[in-house]
């Protein structure tokens, strides 16, 4: 270990094994985003470790520099699914867009792979009637989980859960696993362990915030250390066929700033869909394949951080009182790569109670509930889970009626004044 909460630098590429990456972003010292913090103090003493991004010339996975014990990240965790009426919805297309084109039946097995609290599986179980499992490590999630009816084992996934869910449920027809395939380390053994557990016809879900998206949309607040890797089809592709799988369907999603629906079953047990042969196929013609698209994109985003801190300082400057709304992981990676404080922005609303009275990490900005929109408005609030905009903005209508404006800092900084978001 390099460095307290550091299990390992990475010199060679996860998924090919090559060691042709190439750095082309770097954030600096970090802290980890999802840990908040009692007090300023604590907030501003927090460790911090390099946040750096490594192409692989190989198989084009792009990946941090480093890795972080998954204990220290994942073992309490603040944030709920449950929570966000956004991916509720989305759960609820998912379980009957999947439920039908894989042929679920009523007493079929579910299992969800870093379920957090449960909300996805519930949703699979009120409206196909299914038998469900959520596999998750953090304690407090688990219990919500299973206080919920969603019976969950409290791990992470790998071999070893894999074989107690063939013993004491049976094989699943179906394993999803949900905006949890960049957070994995040994990405091979995942899958290996979810090919071994599934039923012969059955299918791996994997969803996952898009790597063309990423680029794209700017969207550099959305590496955190959670986030080990962002994610093309072609390296998965790869992935899959070292365990004797195949991706046999590719779906886009808008959720997360644009996202990928990844079928992945057995060799031979799904005809493949030309969506996956042609997902790759663009990937390379759009330049997605070749390290200059990233390193192009480094000089974007510095340009992108600087003007948000001259945007958001020449209000300040103006006498403007700025919050910020949403605790989330990627706006503490904004906050902390603006290296903003509470001398800029205020405070932070959130509707996790969880965070409530804690302060943000590496920035002490102090977290509080809604109410203070009332109470002691601001001239701007920053919508820091810009990819919820349009519910956050129709979700604080009473602010904006009252004058209040809007600031989307991600793909370029917007104000909005009309309370709508697609302006």
């Amino acid at each position: 270990m390099t460095s307290r909460g550091i299990i390992r630098e990475i010199t060679h590429c996860r998924i090919c094994g090559n060691d042709k990456l190439v750095k082309y972003l770097d954030l600096g010292m970090m802290p980890l985003a999802n840990n908040l913090a009692d007090s300023v103090a604590e907030a501003k003493a927090m460790q911090r470790y390099p946040m750096q991004v490594l192409y692989c010339r190989d198989c084009s996975l792009s990946q941090l520099s480093v890795v972080i014990d998954p204990r220290e990240l994942f073992s309490k965790y603040a944030y709920r699914s449950s929570i966000n009426r956004a991916y509720l919805r989305h759960c609820r297309e998912m379980a009957v867009s999947v439920g039908d084109s894989l042929g679920l039946r009523e007493g079929d097995l579910v299992v969800d792979i870093a379920g957090n609290d449960g909300a996805l599986l519930s949703v699979f179980k009120d409206e196909l009637d299914v038998r469900v499992v959520n596999v998750d490590p953090a304690e407090n999630l688990a219990a919500i989980a299973d206080a919920a009816g969603v019976p969950t084992i409290t791990s992470f996934w790998g071999a070893d859960v894999a074989r107690r869910v063939v013993s004491e449920y049976g094989r699943p027809k179906l394993i999803t696993a949900t905006n949890v395939f960049a957070h994995v380390d040994n990405v091979r053994d995942f899958v290996a362990a979810a090919k071994d557990c599934l039923d012969d016809d059955g299918a791996l879900m994997l969803e996952f915030p898009y790597g063309v998206d990423f680029i794209e949309h700017r969207e550099f607040d959305t590496i955190y250390f959670e986030h080990l890797s962002y994610v093309l089809l072609r390296p998965v592709n790869r992935l899959v066929k070292t365990v004797d799988m195949q991706i046999f369907d590719v779906q886009k999603q808008n959720i997360h700033g644009g996202s990928v629906r990844v079928f992945i079953g057995k060799q031979d047990a799904h005809e493949a869909r030309p969506s996956v042969a042609e997902f790759i196929a663009k990937e390379a013609t759009d330049g997605y394949h070749d390290v200059a698209v990233y390193e192009n994109w480094n000089n974007e985003i510095r340009a992108l951080i600087d003007d948000l801190v001259s945007q958001i300082s020449n209000l300040r400057k103006g006498g403007a009182k700025i919050a910020g709304f949403a605790a989330s992981a990627k706006g503490n990676t904004l906050l902390n790569a603006c290296q903003f404080d509470s001398s800029t922005i205020d405070y932070i609303v959130d509707d996790t109670p969880e965070k409530i009275g804690k302060f943000s990490p590496g920035t002490g900005i102090p977290i509080v509930d809604r109410t203070v929109l009332a109470d002691d408005p601001p001239d701007y609030l920053v919508i820091l889970a810009w990819n919820f905009a349009e519910l956050i903005i129709a979700s604080t209508s009473e602010y904006s009626r009252n004058g209040g404006k809007y600031i989307i800092p991600i793909p370029d900084f917007k104000i909005i004044e009309s309370g709508d978001a697609s302006e």
